[in-house]
C-alpha cells in the first residue's frame, strides 16, 4: 500500500469516528426529547445531517448518475426546508469523492431536475405530493431520505424514525437496488430493515 492511499483511508477512518463520536453524543440528547419527527427540533435536524452526510460519503452511486467526471454530487431538499440551513453549514467547503458539493432546493413542481440530484431529502409535504415525487424518482439513481410517517413503506428508500429516544433507520432494499445503490453491511447493521 502507497503512502498515499494509506493517508487517504486513515483521513476517511478518522472522519467516520469523529462523525460516529457526534453522533453517539447527540444521539443520547436527542433520548430526552420527544417529537413527532426528528426535523422537528435541533438535535433531530443535526442527527439526520449527520447521517445524510455519511451516506453521502459511503453509498456507492453508478457512474452514470453523474453528466461527466467534474459533476458535482447533488444534495436537493424538496418539501418543507428545516434541513437545509443545517446540511449547508456540515457540507460548507466539503467534497465527497473528489466532487464538489451543490445543496439545492428543488420545487416539487421540478420533479424531472430532481432526478439529476445523488440525494433528495423530502421534507414536509402533502402526502399527496410526496407519493408523486417518489414515483417520479423510482429507477433514477436517487437515494431519497425523510423523517416523514411511513415514508420507506411509501416507497422511500431511508426513513429516519425516532423510537423511545433512539434513532432507528428503515430501509426499503426493493427501492435501493431499483436505483441501483451500492451501500456496506455496516449500514444494515446500525438499521432496521423493512421486509
Amino acid at each position: 500500500m502507497n503512502k498515499h492511499k494509506f493517508r487517504f483511508i486513515l483521513s476517511n477512518l478518522v472522519l467516520m469516528l469523529s462523525h460516529l463520536a457526534v453522533l453517539l453524543i447527540v444521539l443520547g440528547v436527542t433520548s430526552a426529547q420527544a417529537s413527532a419527527q426528528m426535523s422537528d427540533s435541533a438535535v433531530g435536524r443535526r442527527v439526520m445531517v449527520d447521517y445524510i452526510v455519511h451516506f453521502a460519503y459511503h453509498l456507492q452511486w453508478p457512474i452514470e448518475a453523474f453528466s461527466g467526471t467534474d459533476a458535482p454530487f447533488r444534495i436537493c431538499v424538496m418539501g418543507g426546508g428545516d434541513l437545509r440551513e443545517p446540511l449547508a453549514e456540515r457540507l460548507k467547503h466539503q467534497r465527497i469523492n473528489g466532487r464538489m458539493v451543490a445543496l439545492e432546493s428543488v420545487n416539487q413542481g421540478e420533479l424531472m431536475r430532481a432526478r439529476s440530484c445523488q440525494i433528495v431529502v423530502l421534507g414536509e409535504m402533502e402526502r399527496s405530493s410526496l407519493v408523486k415525487a417518489l414515483g417520479a424518482l423510482e429507477f433514477f439513481p436517487v437515494l431519497t431520505v425523510s423523517d416523514a410517517e411511513r415514508f420507506a413503506v411509501t416507497g422511500g428508500m431511508i426513513q429516519f424514525v425516532e423510537n423511545g429516544g433512539n434513532v432507528a433507520l428503515r430501509l426499503n432494499k426493493t427501492m435501493l437496488d431499483r436505483a441501483e445503490l451500492k451501500m456496506g453491511n455496516s449500514l444494515f447493521r446500525l438499521s432496521r430493515k423493512l421486509n
